[in-house]
């Protein structure tokens, strides 16, 4: 399995394990509110709650790392740095696109929220 689909996969399963976490963490939340000091150092007590709460962590950070890494690697077009091109997987073959800089240029121009953000990871790549 390359890197690409590996990361893909990882990405889904990190996804799909955090939802039941997500759940329980908002049932608990609306308590841990309510509670009282001694019911909060109970809950934090509890080794399966602390278990429970680091693991939402830990997926939660390592789902948002892949996910950051996909979408700021393609402002690599923009900085003119060298980057691998864009595969998109169809049930009857593979194909493989690289996504000209116009077409995020043309993007740019359109959006001023985009144009800002490109700008500001740009700046503070530089620096």
């Amino acid at each position: 399995m390359n890197s690409v689909v590996s990361k893909w996969l990882m990405q889904r399963i990190a996804a799909v394990l955090l939802l039941p976490l997500l759940i329980w963490f908002l049932f608990n939340y609306d308590n841990l509110m309510t509670f009282s000091y001694s019911d909060a150092i109970n809950f934090f007590d509890n080794k399966l709650n602390i278990v429970l709460l680091s693991l939402i962590f830990i997926l939660a950070f390592f789902h948002m790392r892949i996910g950051m890494g996909e979408i700021f690697g393609e402002t690599s077009i923009l900085l003119n740095v060298p980057r691998t091109v864009t595969a998109k997987v169809c049930a009857q073959k593979l194909v493989a696109k690289k996504i000209p800089k116009s077409y995020f240029t043309k993007m740019i121009k359109s959006n001023v929220i985009l144009s800002a953000l490109i700008c500001l990871l740009y700046t503070s790549d530089a620096a």
